[in-house]
């Protein structure tokens, strides 16, 4: 009898080990959204060494770039301009803006783009192309399309440089890297979202809801650059639904962040700079007194050895 029940059990444990390899691989070749069970990163730690992850802070200009480096950014947002290329100090690269917003026109159109590429495309000031915010395929197909042509034309003729676009909780599918080509995918839920009433509580959990609607559009997540809300719409004149973090909301965004998408290839501050529509205040802002002091925070991240 007890040779029985030894051969039961063994039969059961084998059983169990070949369901578990199976619903692995399934989950795996399905690019589906595996819960996160790992230990959890100390808030605001660094995801990779500094040079290892990229980090740049958009919507900046020359004056702002001492400030940006000492805060530990390595690239800027520039348009593909001589003179705006010649401003990017020595340690700093590059990430031009050629894109477009949603549906709209594209910085460049394509003739225009190519002869972009052709100028910079191998200057080692650059880092690589900002193709498109959000676009939405959705309602606007043909943006696919434009930005799968502009992705293939970098690759031929800008070796070694990135070619990016940033995407919302539109379709993804349609824009993912396996369909258009690109090298990164910027990823931006803005957490810090609501009403007044509720601005002691982020809905952190935002930014596992995009992560996930990017593994269902077979983004890898290694191709993923976390885009983090630094800013807010208090001063703002259009747009009004998000506030400006604290900096324990701050150090809650990137945590999550570290958890889902460690060790990102480049990550993106938004914004540096304030825009008059749709960002005040920014990060510029931020550094103590008025408004909390998110730069600080940005600074540990940046630099921590």
């Amino acid at each position: 009898m007890g040779s029985v029940r030894v051969r039961v059990a063994a039969v059961v444990a084998a059983f169990v080990l070949v369901a578990g390899f199976l619903l692995a691989v399934r989950a795996r070749s399905s690019g589906g959204y595996e819960p996160y069970r790992g230990p959890l990163a100390s808030p605001g730690t660094p995801a990779a060494k500094p040079g290892a992850t990229r980090r740049v802070a958009l919507n900046t200009g020359p004056a702002d770039y001492p400030r940006l480096k000492a805060l530990g950014y390595d690239l800027v947002d520039v348009k593909p301009e001589d003179a705006l290329l010649a401003g990017v100090p020595a340690g700093m690269q590059a990430l031009l803006w050629v894109g477009n917003f949603t549906c709209g026109d594209f910085e460049l159109g394509f003739e225009a783009f190519t002869r972009a590429v052709g100028r910079f495309g191998r200057d080692p000031r650059v880092y690589g192309w900002y193709l498109s915010d959000e676009p939405n395929s959705g309602e606007c197909p043909r943006v696919a399309g434009e930005i799968r042509r502009r992705a293939d034309y970098i690759r031929r003729h800008a070796p070694g440089q990135v070619s990016f676009i940033s995407l919302t909780d539109w379709p993804m599918e349609p824009v993912a890297p396996r369909n258009v080509g690109v090298d990164l995918v910027g990823l931006d839920p803005y957490p810090c979202k609501g009403s007044a009433r509720v601005r002691d509580t982020c809905n952190i959990d935002a930014i596992d809801r995009m992560v996930r609607m990017a593994d269902d559009a077979g983004i890898p997540r290694q191709r993923i650059a976390p885009v983090f809300q630094t800013f807010g719409q208090g001063c703002s004149e259009g747009d009004k639904q998000y506030w400006l973090p604290t900096t324990g909301q701050l150090r809650a965004i990137l945590a999550r962040w570290d958890r889902l998408a460690p060790r990102p290839p480049l990550e993106v501050s938004y914004s540096w700079g304030r825009q008059k529509e749709w960002a005040c205040p920014s990060l510029s802002d931020a550094s103590g007194g008025a408004h909390p002091d998110l730069q600080s925070v940005m600074k540990a991240r940046n630099t921590r050895r």
